[in-house]
């Protein structure tokens, strides 16, 4: 009889288990298509523009999703019932996401389309599950603070151990230039942009039953107004980031994507951004997480 209670609980348990991946690995994937897939974006690639890029399409950055999204699923896997520590997670994370990287690269013909999602919803794809698996549910701030604690201590070792003199990476050089962190500060901080501007915004948005779309873009706008998008700095400057911030920041004084004419002055900033070499990519992957998010919130 106690074998039978444990088989059952056991086949339950695994039932669960994957059901749960395959909920989070969805959410991750159609994450990263819905962002692409919002249309205007200034600077960014979208359905009908390239947008500040030459070697790169939404074609690119559909072959690039489909590649990677099995990876998800198996950092969500692993976050599952995970009994070791939460930093010995984000260690086993990061050997999952050199396979998704080296996945990306010949999917793109060596194109990087997904760099920091791979990192960033990777992360959150583990720690989502490692959440569920513990109190049978999404909890938001929870799932975040995990993400924290998986990666606070280790990024703040990367960053300790950053060599001034030969830096590897664009994220290295504008650490050192400008103290930024990028999307490594993000998470070790359990994403707090997204948690305090671009969550409450969709969330709110969406009450209104606006479409998709049009909320997505407005929250787009909300996280350019308030990120100092590595993207843009690696392009350009501390000058040029303060002109991308209020630039969206005027956009939304004047109404935003809701306002009479606000598909002109989003085409016209495209056109602006493009000539300028501007691509906001940063906010576009912090897009990307907020609607993975949403998305697993509407499962509590």
């Amino acid at each position: 009889m106690l074998k039978q209670k444990q088989k059952e609980n056991f086949y339950m348990h695994t039932k669960l288990s994957h059901q749960i991946v395959e909920l989070i690995g969805c959410a991750a994937t159609s994450s990263l298509i819905a962002e692409v897939s919002t249309t205007p974006k200034p600077g960014l690639v979208d359905c009908v523009s390239n947008g500040a890029h030459k070697d790169m399409n939404y074609r690119t950055f559909m072959y690039s999703a489909f590649a990677i999204s099995p990876y998800f699923f198996e950092m969500a896997q692993l976050g599952f019932g995970w009994k070791h520590s939460l930093q010995e997670l984000f260690l086993e994370i990061r050997k999952i996401g050199m396979k998704a990287e080296n996945e990306m690269f010949r999917a793109t013909n060596g194109v990087n389309t997904h760099k920091g999602l791979i990192f960033s919803a990777g992360i959150l794809s583990a720690a989502s599950a490692y959440i569920y698996s513990r109190f049978g549910m999404f909890d938001i701030d929870a799932m975040l603070e995990t993400c924290k604690l998986m990666t606070n201590d280790i990024l703040e070792e990367d960053f300790k151990n950053i060599d001034y003199n030969h830096p590897k990476t664009n994220g290295e050089r504008l650490y050192i230039r400008y103290g930024n962190r990028g999307i490594r500060g993000e998470v070790q901080n359990g994403f707090p942009t997204v948690k305090n501007i671009a969550l409450p915004a969709l969330q709110y948005y969406k009450s209104l039953n606006f479409n998709n779309n049009l909320t997505q873009i407005q929250v787009l706008m909300h996280l350019i107004a308030n990120t100092e998008d590595t993207n843009v700095l690696a392009r350009h400057n501390q000058e040029t980031l303060i002109f991308v911030q209020e630039t969206a920041k005027n956009f939304l004084a004047q109404g935003g994507v809701f306002a009479e004419d606000s598909l002109n002055k989003l085409k016209n900033m495209d056109h602006l951004f493009i000539e300028k070499n501007i691509s906001p990519g940063g906010c576009a992957d912090l897009l990307a997480i907020t609607i993975m998010l949403c998305n697993l919130s509407k499962e509590i």
